[in-house]
C-alpha cells in the first residue's frame, strides 16, 4: 500500500511539474521573452529542461523524503556495495565451512554406528569371556578336588612303599627295616657301637610292627646269625669312604614271630647322575587307564631302582625316591589334553649319592614319536 501512494504521489508530482512547465514554455514563446539573452527559442528549450530537471529533482526529493530505503540507496550505495561484496565472500567462506563440516559430520556418523557395532561385538565377547570364565572355574575347581583325591592317594601308595604287606605279614622279604650311614675314619670300636646301636632301632622298629622274638634271645623281634655284624665292622673299616649299611628282612615273616635279618653294605658314591631315567612307562589315553596309576606304578618301580643300587632310606619316610606333589598334580592336569600315547618318565633331578637319601625326581612326559 505504502509503494502505490509513493508512485501515486510521483505522477500527481511529475504531471503538475510538466504541466507548469508546459504553461511556461508556451507563454515564453508567445511572448518572445528571452532569459540571459538568448533568443526566444532557446529560451524555450531552456525552460523546458529545466523543467524536466525540476521533475527529476522532484521525484527524487519526494521519494528521499518518503522512503528512507531511498536515501540509503541514494547515498549509501558504495559502502552497500561493498559490504554485499563482503558478505557474497564470507558466504562462500561459510558454504565450504558448512561442506566441510557435514562431511566430518558424516565421518563422524559413520565412526560413530561403527564403533556401536564394535561396542555390541565386544559386549557380546564379554560375555562369551565370562561365560567361558564360568566354566573355567567350574573346571578348575573339579580338577583341584580331583587332585586332592590323588595327591592322598599318592601319599597313601609312598608311606606304603617298603612296607607292602597284608593283614597277616608284618615284613615283606628283601624288605628294607632301615638305613644307617657309617662314616669313615672311625676305630673298630666306634663302628662296632655304632652298629649295635643301629641293630637296637632295627629291632625296636620291628618290635613296633609286632615282630616278636622268645625271652631267651638277644633282641626283642629280630634274629641276626652270629658274625654278621662281626663282618660288616671289617667291611666297613676297609673302606676308603662312608658305607651305607642297610638291615633287610630275609623272608615273609608274620606278626609274633622273629624277624629273620641280614645285612648289607655299599659305599658311599655317586649311584646316580642328573637326568638319568629311573623308571618309565608307555600311557595311552585311550587305553582306558588313569594316569595316575601309571605314575604311582612307575613311582613303585623308581623306588625298587633306587634301593637295589643301595640307596639309604630315611627314618622318616618308607621310601628311597622323592617325586613333588605339584609334579603329580600337573601330570594329571595335563593328560586332559593329550591325545597321543606319551612315555611317563621319573628322572633324576641332581646328581646322588648313596647317602644323599631320598633320590629326588621329577616326572617327564614324552610323546611317543619323540621317544
Amino acid at each position: 500500500m505504502y509503494g502505490v501512494v509513493l508512485i501515486f504521489t510521483l505522477v500527481i508530482v511529475g504531471g503538475a511539474i510538466a504541466y507548469i512547465g508546459d504553461r511556461l514554455g508556451m507563454h515564453v514563446g508567445r511572448k518572445k521573452l528571452t532569459l540571459f539573452g538568448l533568443r526566444p527559442k532557446h529560451t524555450s528549450i531552456l525552460v523546458t529542461i529545466v523543467t524536466g530537471v525540476l521533475i527529476s529533482a522532484a521525484s527524487i526529493g519526494v521519494l528521499s523524503i518518503a522512503s528512507q530505503d531511498v536515501r540509503t540507496a541514494l547515498f549509501n550505495m558504495k559502502a552497500i556495495q561493498d559490504e554485499l561484496r563482503g558478505l557474497q565472500r564470507d558466504y562462500v567462506l561459510m558454504r565450504g565451512q558448512r561442506d566441510t563440516a557435514q562431511e566430518e559430520l558424516r565421518q563422524a556418523e559413520a565412526s560413530y554406528k561403527q564403533i556401536l557395532l564394535d561396542l555390541a561385538d565386544a559386549e557380546a565377547s564379554v560375555v562369551a569371556l565370562r561365560e567361558q570364565a564360568k566354566a573355567l572355574e567350574n573346571e578348575v575347581v573339579e580338577l583341584e578336588a580331583a587332585a586332592s583325591q590323588l595327591l592322598e592317594r599318592y601319599d597313601v601308595v609312598e608311606t606304603a612303599f617298603g612296607q607292602m604287606r597284608t593283614a597277616d605279614i608284618a615284613f615283606n622279604a628283601s624288605e628294607v627295616i632301615l638305613t644307617t650311614v657309617v662314616s669313615k675314619g672311625q676305630g673298630r670300636e666306634e663302628v662296632r657301637a655304632h652298629l649295635e646301636r643301629f641293630m637296637q632301632e632295627v629291632d625296636a622298629e620291628a618290635y613296633r610292627r609286632s615282630a616278636r622274638a622268645t625271652e631267651s634271645d638277644e633282641y626283642r623281634a629280630i634274629f641276626l646269625q652270629a658274625g654278621v655284624l662281626d663282618f660288616v665292622v671289617e667291611d666297613v673299616l676297609l673302606a676308603s669312604s662312608d658305607v651305607i649299611v642297610r638291615a633287610v628282612s630275609q623272608g615273609n615273616s608274620i606278626p609274633g614271630v622273629p624277624v629273620l635279618v641280614y645285612l648289607e653294605s655299599y659305599p658311599d658314591q655317586m649311584v646316580f647322575s642328573q637326568d638319568t631315567v629311573l623308571a618309565s612307562s608307555l600311557w595311552d589315553p585311550t587305553g582306558g587307564v588313569d594316569i595316575d596309576l601309571v605314575v604311582l606304578q612307575v613311582l613303585y618301580e623308581a623306588n625298587g631302582a633306587a634301593l637295589n643300587a643301595g640307596m639309604a632310606m630315611s627314618r622318616e619316610r618308607s621310601g628311597a625316591v622323592l617325586l613333588p606333589g605339584d609334579d603329580f598334580r600337573n601330570a594329571i592336569i595335563a593328560s586332559r589334553e593329550i591325545t597321543e600315547p606319551v612315555e611317563v618318565r621319573l628322572v633324576v633331578a641332581k646328581d646322588t649319592w648313596r647317602s644323599q637319601t631320598p633320590v629326588e625326581l621329577y616326572l617327564d612326559l614324552v610323546p611317543r614319536n619323540s621317544r
